[in-house]
């Protein structure tokens, strides 16, 4: 049965997603019976992307050296409107710009806003490494917290949380913002590799992992896809150049789908660094 594959590389990590579709299963086999074409199924279909693309953003741009920092606004200088939240980040901007360059370094960045039902405001950011003192003399609203990214590479959950926060702000402050997260556009975009595969059996639940790579349990999904019906599997390998002994692991997990038997060949052979891209890869990318 033919399905897509797709793969897509950025940083330490390599995401891995099978999925049928009407061009590739004409037949429908895979599909689910009731589709579900309403409103709410497109925005869980277009906020499962955002933070799946989000994820390759911040894998591939940031790493432990980065900081992941909350702007708060004290309660007498919370924004009374749109136009004075949006002018407020716009002057932090700027600010965060004109810093960097005086520190001899290129801003690199992520943010969404949050406004919370009862008012309270924020703004949630990950940035490139700077001298932290340098970043408490742009903020005049309130107080900022810094907290250093962890160095695992894999920031699906971040990615997951800057979505939810600019989704209540999306309700709270309509349009504030109409992007689910905003960025600077000197990153890279990681681009994903796809392609059909065609063949009698349907994609299996066997994950060849290669030396020096693990496997995000976490990141073990499969459902059926909330407007189409088509199911899809996906998860992600992380690179962290460790030495594993080849042979197999082999367990199940609860997923949407229901009770699946997931099982871990790991290939023989030595860690050679970080895996670096090979041309394709690289011509893939692109910057923003």
């Amino acid at each position: 049965m033919p399905y897509r594959r797709e793969i897509c590389s950025a940083g330490k990590t390599r995401q891995y997603t099978y999925y049928y579709s009407a061009r590739a299963d004409q037949k429908g086999g895979s599909r689910k019976a009731n589709e579900n074409h309403t409103k709410e199924a497109q925005q869980k279909v277009n906020s499962r992307m955002a933070v799946k693309k989000l994820t390759w953003i911040l894998n591939e741009n940031f790493d432990g050296t980065s900081l992941y920092v909350t702007w708060s606004y004290k309660k007498e200088n919370r924004p009374k409107d749109k136009e004075e939240f949006k002018k407020t980040i716009d002057k932090l901007l700027r600010d965060i710009r004109k810093t960097y360059k005086g520190a001899g370094l290129d801003a690199k960045y992520v943010w969404v806003a949050e406004l919370g039902q009862k008012g309270a405001a924020h703004v949630h950011m990950v940035l490139n490494a700077i001298d932290t003192q340098l970043l408490k003399k742009v903020w005049d609203k309130g107080w900022i917290t810094i907290k250093p990214m962890d160095d695992t590479g894999q920031y699906r959950k971040l990615a997951n949380y800057f979505v939810k926060y600019s989704e209540k702000t999306m309700k709270t402050l309509n349009g504030l913002q109409k992007r689910r997260y905003n960025a600077s556009r000197n990153l890279t975009i990681p681009q994903p590799k796809k392609e059909t595969v065609s063949q009698r059996k349907a994609y299996s639940h066997k994950i060849q992992v290669p030396p020096g790579w693990y496997v995000d349990k976490e990141s073990i999904q499969e459902a059926w896809h909330e407007e189409t019906g088509y199911m899809y599997f996906t998860y992600t390998l992380i690179y962290d150049g460790s030495s594993q002994r080849p042979g197999k692991e082999s367990y199940k997990l609860d997923l949407e789908t229901g009770e699946v038997q997931i099982e871990e060949t790991r290939k023989k052979g030595s860690p050679r660094g970080h895996p670096g891209r090979g041309k394709d890869e690289r011509d893939g990318r692109k910057k923003r």
